[in-house]
């Protein structure tokens, strides 16, 4: 492995100008207050506020690009969930521009990651002012070309964990779900995912050419180690080594898979025989459910139709954190 100081630098940034992006709809509604508290904490800071609030997720990204274009403001930051997140990062990876968060969305796995606080956005705030700065790696999902080849055009970054599986069948179901709200959705629809529940055929080559060819419950690729609120799927995941650490969970019934579901939270399903790991740069995604579909999610939010390939981009984050 590389030199890891020179490959994932640590720095103070001077933080005199912030743009911060909000989703109003985030929290079902805590963002837009995270976000005001954040911006009198800022403005007792002595640091200047450029407010972004796009009308649609396509506008925030323009205004995102906009300020980073412009090159005035010392770090961008985000208040809101994993979601927004994982939008900015579309444009925000790679320039340079150090990402803040106030985390202030229902999983908030970001903020865990990076030890921000959460349900506290003056002190969310205050890191963001204080300027700590950390490189990370992140990751990038290519859809496959009609050509068989990975498509760059159509990249997307991620910051924690792509899921493909069963989990990828809940995030469907939540999207067209109305009620209830908040945690209670994701729960509601796992339980409905559960009872269609069946193993899943895939193919996973690794870049060292190892292949799981066989029909899977999930698998996770994570650059960090949870998602879906706090769900350890991936527990020895390390965002600055330049690997994907891979989580497969075989074939299982509904009643052994509930066991090992049961046990993510804290990251102890790795110990189940049905449970297997990997660590791998990248990996070729393919699912083979005849007329089916099957997505890729990252971050919590729909990626790409597979098949896809995933991998990784040493040092190609930058986020600002709680001084060590």
């Amino acid at each position: 492995m590389s030199n890891y100081l020179e490959d994932y630098p640590v720095e103070h940034v001077q933080v005199s100008t912030v743009a911060l992006v909000t989703n109003p709809k985030a929290g079902h509604g805590a963002a837009a207050h995270a976000a005001e508290r954040a911006m009198d904490r800022f403005s007792e800071r002595g640091v200047d506020v450029v407010a972004l609030q796009g009308k649609s997720p396509a506008d925030a990204r323009r205004l995102i690009r906009t300020v980073l274009d412009d090159g005035r403001i010392d770090a961008l930051a985000v208040a809101g969930g994993d979601g927004m997140i994982n939008l900015a990062l579309q444009e925000q990876a790679g320039t340079g521009v150090p990402l803040g968060i106030i985390p202030a969305g229902t999983g908030n796995d970001h903020g865990r990651e990076y030890r921000l606080p959460r349900n506290n956005p003056e002190a969310a705030a205050d890191v963001v002012a204080d300027g700590f700065a950390i490189t990370t790696d992140l990751g990038r999902i290519l859809p496959i070309g009609a050509d068989g080849e990975p498509d760059a055009a159509q990249a997307k970054w991620f910051g924690t964990i792509m899921c493909a599986g069963f989990d990828s069948l809940v995030s469907d179901r939540v999207n067209v779900m109305k009620w209830p709200h908040g945690r209670n959705r994701y729960n509601a629809a796992i339980v409905v995912e559960f009872l269609n529940f069946h193993a899943l055929p895939f193919r996973i080559t690794l870049d060292d050419g190892t292949v799981i060819d066989d029909r899977i419950t999930l698998a996770a690729f994570g650059n960090t180690r949870s998602y879906g609120g706090g769900m350890k799927i991936c527990p020895a995941a390390d965002h600055a080594d330049g690997q994907l650490d891979i989580t497969v969970i075989g074939k299982a019934g509904r009643l052994k898979a509930a066991a090992v579901f049961g046990k993510v939270f804290k990251g102890e399903h790795v110990r189940q025989p049905e449970v297997t790991q990997y660590r791998s740069p990248g990996a070729l995604v393919e699912f083979f459910g005849g007329e089916d579909a099957m997505n890729a999610y990252a971050d919590g939010d729909f990626m790409a139709p597979l098949p896809v390939r995933v991998e990784i981009a040493p040092a190609a984050g930058r986020y600002i954190v709680p001084r060590p």
